[in-house]
């Protein structure tokens, strides 16, 4: 995959993909996403609020680690209690955002659901589902080839990583 070639917009920022272990400056974290398998080649999918399907992602607090982040992001949008977080590598957004001109990060992470807590009013989402690869295309906020390569390489990691540690 030529991961310098592939790019998308994002919420009007230019969004690149850099997989774990290729070299490369990166810029500090802001943000975190987090990929959350069944295990079986289905992905748990947030409906959040004026944005619709999308993988849990947001913020990183002030004095927090992108590992604790995505756990928080990973439980306030979609009730998911995670186990081991899995660093696939890091979205570049150029510009932050509109109060930060320079580049920053969002890490990926990839990880399994230990147990899904019912959402309440508080949570951001409104709902959430598990959606196979082949039906992400149809139910992606803003699906890209970009975010399409990414859920791809995470599948292909899974197995990986998975097989590696006897669970198929």
């Amino acid at each position: 995959m030529d991961w310098d070639a592939l790019e998308a917009v994002w919420a009007g920022r230019r969004m690149q993909f850099v997989p774990t272990g290729h070299a490369r400056a990166l810029p500090p974290p802001r943000y975190v996403v987090v990929l959350i398998s069944d295990g079986a080649g289905r992905y748990l999918l947030a409906n959040i609020r004026e944005r619709g399907y999308c993988a849990p992602s947001g913020r990183i607090e002030a004095d927090e680690t992108p590992e604790a982040a995505a756990r928080r992001e990973a439980y306030e949008e979609s009730g998911a209690v995670v186990e081991s977080l899995h660093l696939l590598g890091d979205y570049m957004l150029t510009p932050c955002s509109a109060q930060e001109p320079s580049p920053c990060r969002a890490p990926v992470f990839l990880t399994r659901a230990e147990r899904l807590d019912a959402l309440d009013a508080h949570f951001e989402s409104q709902g959430v589902r598990w959606a196979s690869l082949a039906e992400l295309p149809q139910i992606y906020y803003d699906w890209s080839p970009l975010i399409e390569a990414v859920f791809y390489y995470a599948e292909e990691r899974r197995k990986s990583l998975w097989k590696r540690q006897g669970e198929g």
